[in-house]
């Protein structure tokens, strides 16, 4: 009797030991992106984006230069809108959390500007390489990554397991049902990408097949910045998307019409981001290839909506005008291009985040304090949805 209680102890200590992480370190979420804490070769704390997207380590081109990474030749890589050449640095270590020090990491040096802005620079972007060699959660309820031993990792109560493809590309693809039409109802398979600020994107052949820019009306164009290239989607409402479990309605997607890069392949349906993978606490076990979920405190928030047709930057204090959507609110006021918005309803130094926050939730009309060539006015703008 000794014996068996001695025994069961310490098969309880073994399986306390198996879940005990390596590192735990808090994340936030800004401008769509999972910002963690890091150092790079002993430097300083630097931003650093996790990103299940990613297949190899990024580096800003200005962080680069700051730490003094050394470059030692250069790499093409797929983007989600045509491949690229990159210039690469490798032996590097990268420092997570207190204490786990990951040796010989190669990183490819960019311009990373379009992902981030002066309130939170991005300093760098990693996945893969993490993803490869630990467990990984993301507990969205509690803004804490943890990684662990993958070996007898065993998963917490109240998950539920999704199996997920890492072939051909080493990113995981999992299964997804969207509903278009009262009677269209379509079966995908859909790239994971926290890195993807987005809640959806259909690949080129899915939306030519299928006609979903004629089907999913109505829809505006909207250019964005993918790696060193740019690309013009559809952005439309999609009636029902079903993935992990859960059918989220009337969610904003993006249509792809590139013809080069990940969102033209028909390998792949399109890409599931940020918007809704924040919804659920996610762990990552790709020596199972399987996808841990818990839906969370999360899984009720809106889902953001350009409804103002302004594309900001930050600049300083302010916000410039960078574009303006056609037929959007903003073409109806005298609003352009390199303005500089100061204020918000009388609120000052907004971030990027808070002003798309903010907008997204306010149905009345929006007093914007406009800085143009030194002079200043004030402009009273009505939100409103494009894809209503």
């Amino acid at each position: 009797m000794r014996n068996t209680f001695f025994f069961l102890l310490l098969f309880l200590s073994s399986i306390a030991y198996a879940n005990e992480p390596i590192v735990s370190f808090p994340f936030e979420i800004h401008l769509g992106h999972i910002y963690i804490k890091a150092k790079i070769n002993d430097g300083r704390t630097i931003n650093v984006v996790f990103d299940t997207g990613a297949g190899a380590n990024l580096a800003s081109e200005e962080t680069a230069a700051e730490l003094g990474l050394k470059i030692r030749g250069s790499q093409m890589i797929s983007g989600a809108s045509g491949p690229v050449s990159i210039d690469r640095s490798s032996g590097n270590k990268l420092l997570l959390g207190e204490s786990l020090e990951m040796k010989n990491q190669t990183f490819l040096v960019m311009n990373l500007d379009h992902l981030g802005d002066s309130d939170y620079p991005l300093d760098a972007l990693i996945g893969a390489n993490v993803l490869r060699r630990y467990v990984v959660e993301l507990n969205f309820d509690e803004g804490i990554m943890s990684l662990y031993k993958n070996k007898d990792f065993d998963v917490p109560d109240g998950y539920s397991k999704e199996k997920i493809d890492l072939r051909p590309y080493g990113i995981p693809i999992i299964s997804g049902d969207f509903n278009y039409a009262e009677s269209k109802t379509l079966t995908g398979s859909y790239l994971v990408d926290t890195g993807a600020a987005l809640s959806l994107r259909m690949n080129t052949p899915l939306v030519k097949s299928n006609k979903l820019i004629e089907n999913i009306t109505p829809n505006y164009v909207y250019t964005s910045r993918a790696l060193n290239n740019s690309s013009d989607d559809h952005i439309g409402k999609l009636k029902a998307y079903k993935v992990l479990g859960e059918t989220f309605e009337d969610i904003p997607i993006r249509m792809a019409t590139v013809t080069s890069g990940v969102s033209s392949w028909d390998t792949v349906d399109g890409i599931l981001g940020l918007e809704i993978l924040k919804r659920f606490n996610l762990i990552f076990d790709y020596s199972r290839n399987a996808m841990y979920y818990q839906k969370n405190s999360l899984s009720n928030t809106p889902f953001r909506n350009n409804t103002t047709g302004l594309k900001l930057k930050k600049s300083g204090d302010s916000l410039e005008v960078e574009a303006i959507i056609a037929g959007s609110a903003a073409t109806k006021v005298d609003i352009q291009i390199g303005d500089e918005i100061v204020s918000v309803d009388g609120k000052t130094k907004m971030t990027l985040d808070e002003f798309k926050a903010y907008a997204n939730n306010r149905k009345a009309d929006i007093s914007l304090e406009i800085s143009r060539n030194g002079e200043s006015k004030t402009i009273s703008i009505k939100p409103f949805s494009m894809i209503d």
